[in-house]
């Protein structure tokens, strides 16, 4: 009957000191920048701003910041996906190490030449590690882009699609 007891009275000490220290902060998630994805357009800088603001909007971003002066534009945090970002473990994509983890889509836009690029981006804040883009959520931002910045007017030849 001591034991039982004993081993009762221990049972409710590791539970109560084991909700305890579960709510004690113990890590801070880590900012990193993925690698753009970059598309070329004949444009100006501000038209491809408005257009790439209406993209991200059309999928569901929020935009919280638009940075003028560095042509930048900047979501709110979303809760990542199954597919769009990674954690590699020895060599390989590990999609289940992305759980609780919560990016922000950033696009900068700027000239090269007589063409803009706009360049699609993630920034990742978690506490499992180092996280790698899948491009998913990339790719969508840049194929919404390029369907609001087609032309109106176009011309299909056997040598493909041209712009007026």
């Amino acid at each position: 009957m001591k034991v039982m007891r004993y081993l009762i009275i221990v049972m409710l000490i590791s539970i109560l000191l084991g909700h305890v220290s579960c709510t004690k902060v113990i890590a801070y998630g880590a900012k990193n920048q993925t690698k753009p994805l970059t598309q070329s357009y004949s444009s100006n800088v501000s038209i491809a701003m408005t257009q790439a603001e209406k993209a991200l909007e059309s999928l569901g971003y929020r935009v919280l910041r638009t940075d003028e002066s560095r042509n930048r534009l900047t979501t709110g945090w979303v809760a990542t996906t199954s597919d769009s970002h990674y954690l590699e473990m020895f060599k390989r994509a590990d999609y289940g190490g992305s759980a609780g983890s919560y990016y922000q889509v950033v696009c900068d836009v700027y000239e090269k030449g007589p063409k803009v690029e706009v360049s699609v981006s993630t920034i990742v804040k978690s506490i499992s590690g180092q996280l790698k883009s899948s491009k998913v959520v990339e790719r969508k931002v840049v194929k919404r882009v390029d369907e609001f910045m087609r032309s109106p007017q176009i011309v299909i030849t056997n040598v493909g699609m041209q712009e007026r």
